[in-house]
């Protein structure tokens, strides 16, 4: 998404993302990855539950993690689109997200 944070917000959108680590970790990740949007810890799962994306035992430990997903919600809060997976290697290409955002009146 870094890579193509400034077609995203001329779209008028914003980049979020969430995780289940914890503030610290998620800083010094987005500071190795010079990411300019916001990267927010969700330790207790509350909108990763919220969002039904629980990926029950699936963290390095055994741990309780968030599948990969992308979201995209409209000015009215109402999810327009998403993509879900259970392969953390499998991404959206931001390219498809542009595209559903020119979709969005």
């Amino acid at each position: 998404m870094q890579s193509h944070l400034d077609e995203i917000r001329r779209a008028d959108a914003e980049v979020l993302a969430i995780s289940v680590d914890p503030v610290t970790i998620n800083r010094k990740l987005a500071a190795d990855l010079g990411l300019a949007y916001d990267l927010l810890s969700d330790t207790k799962l509350t909108v990763i539950d919220a969002y039904g994306v629980r990926h029950r035992g699936a963290g390095i430990d055994g741990q309780d993690i968030a599948r990969p997903a992308t979201f995209i919600i409209d000015r009215h809060g109402v999810i327009s689109w998403r993509s879900l997976t259970n392969n953390w290697r499998i991404r959206v290409r931001p390219e498809r997200i542009l595209d559903e955002l020119a979709k969005i009146p």
